[in-house]
């Protein structure tokens, strides 16, 4: 990809779009970036790129202002259904994501891309670590926090790249292809961006498109939105699965085990033996030791990695036992799927305290229901979509109590909880009707929790 010298656009200023930009200004390119907000953040940025020679425009995005450029890179938060895009398509100009243009500047394609409506940043994490421990020199970025392209500088030809990559990134793609691309699941999530599932299935399989069959896909055997498009699929195949399966990664009886290539089950790790707890993180594991094992690291790197790896902040994370009632903070939870996952990985008969809510991306909540039954005594409804919430999940048997804040949710739940409950926040919706992400909105938990002490 040629860059010097040609104009090209940037939407959004977060840091996917400044790495972008100081990477094209070092190349000579003419960069013109474009930023609707303003705080002291995007205010510093501009400040940066305007002295490396960038034009920028901030509190809107003009057409005006893009009216000559050859090319646009596209922020992963920007809805392409805006004025600007719409100009620009027309005009046939090329717009691709920050990790497109990061993969046609990449001297290693060694990728590992790891995508899936809910697990990527804890999976993303776990194989990082195992490559790393194994001694493979490693570079771990992507919607994990750490740009592609901000990581270039540090990847050379045997490098290899564990990249966690969200549909966002992925609607923008043209040649970027990973080695090995992993599915870990779909269910219902960001329907406040794609009008319906089969628009948020295009967006992640596209993940695969660019495959062939000397590339390797790892893929969730058990999710029906994964199995339908499989026949697309020209990678070779391996899945793991719940359920024992001739080959690739299973559970059974409390053990996971890996089996590829025709040769010896390998029993890898018996899961009370794991620091991560719920089904969700079993998949993760089973993905991460799958892709491990086709890469050539020896089972007992992977296993004692796996044993010792701590759960990341926010995903499952016990904060605090206040007498005899154990608080968990799940903030990471966005969607229902991640709530059916953290409910059916807690053992016990009705001793959940469940606390929901946030802003409405407009899931349907119903389908939880059937996941209360025996799990779930209590629920605590906050935030913007609490009414609607309350209304699909309301049942004849479970006691439901609205409130205003997460203040007031916690000393709600402590006042309920007896010894051996758990308080379980898994909010199952985003942060930004009260928080400006899901860790400030699981710190606050946290806080609460620990103020009760």
């Amino acid at each position: 990809m040629e860059v010097k010298g040609k104009k090209i656009g940037i939407v959004g200023l977060g840091v996917s779009g400044f790495d972008s930009a100081v990477f094209l200004l070092e190349k000579g390119a003419d960069i013109y970036v474009s930023e609707k907000n303003f705080n002291e953040d995007i205010k510093e940025k501009a400040e940066i790129l305007k002295e490396k020679g960038a034009k920028i425009e901030i509190g809107n995005h003009s057409i005006d202002f893009f009216k000559d450029i050859e090319l646009l890179i596209i922020s992963p938060g920007i809805d392409e259904k805006i004025e600007v895009i719409d100009f620009l398509k027309k005009k046939n100009i090329p717009i691709i994501s920050e990790i497109e243009l990061a993969y046609n500047f990449s001297k290693s394609k060694k990728l590992i891309g790891i995508t899936g409506t809910n697990g990527k940043t804890t999976t993303t994490t776990l194989i990082g670590k195992i490559f790393k421990k194994a001694n493979y020199d490693t570079v771990i970025c992507g919607n994990i926090g750490n740009t592609f392209i901000g990581e270039l500088e540090n990847i050379n030809d045997n490098t290899w790249i564990i990249l966690e990559v969200s549909s966002f990134q992925l609607e923008k793609i043209k040649n970027f292809k990973p080695y090995i691309a992993c599915l870990l699941n779909i269910d219902y999530d960001h329907f406040d961006r794609y009008k319906n599932m089969e628009e948020y299935v295009l967006a992640k399989k596209k993940i695969f498109g660019n495959q062939n069959e000397k590339d390797i896909s790892v893929l969730n055997f058990d999710n029906y939105y994964v199995k339908r498009i499989l026949k697309e699929i020209k990678s070779q195949k391996f899945f793991f699965s719940l359920s024992e399966i001739p080959y690739g990664a299973y559970f059974k009886n409390g053990q996971i085990y890996l089996k590829i290539n025709g040769e010896k089950i390998i029993k890898l790790i018996n899961v009370e033996d794991l620091k991560l707890i719920g089904k969700g993180n079993i998949e993760n594991i089973m993905a991460s030791s799958l892709i491990s094992i086709i890469c050539k690291i020896d089972v007992e790197i992977i296993r004692d990695v796996v044993k010792n790896f701590e759960p990341l902040p926010h995903r499952m994370e016990k904060v605090a036992e206040i007498d005899g009632i154990l608080f968990i903070n799940d903030s990471k939870s966005t969607n229902p799927h991640s709530v059916k996952n953290s409910i059916i990985s807690i053992e016990g008969k009705n001793n959940i305290i469940l606390i929901l809510g946030g802003k409405d991306k407009g899931f349907p909540y119903s389908q939880l229901k059937k996941y209360f039954e025996n799990k779930v005594k209590f629920i605590i409804l906050y935030g913007e979509a609490k009414e609607r919430i309350g209304k699909e999940i309301k049942t004849k048997n479970i006691p439901m109590e609205f409130v205003e804040n997460l203040k007031e949710a916690v000393l709600l739940s402590k006042k309920i909880g007896k010894r051996g409950d758990i308080v379980l926040f898994s909010p199952g919706c985003s942060s930004f009707d009260m928080f400006r992400n899901y860790e400030e909105r699981g710190n606050v938990f946290k806080k609460e929790v620990l103020s009760l002490q």
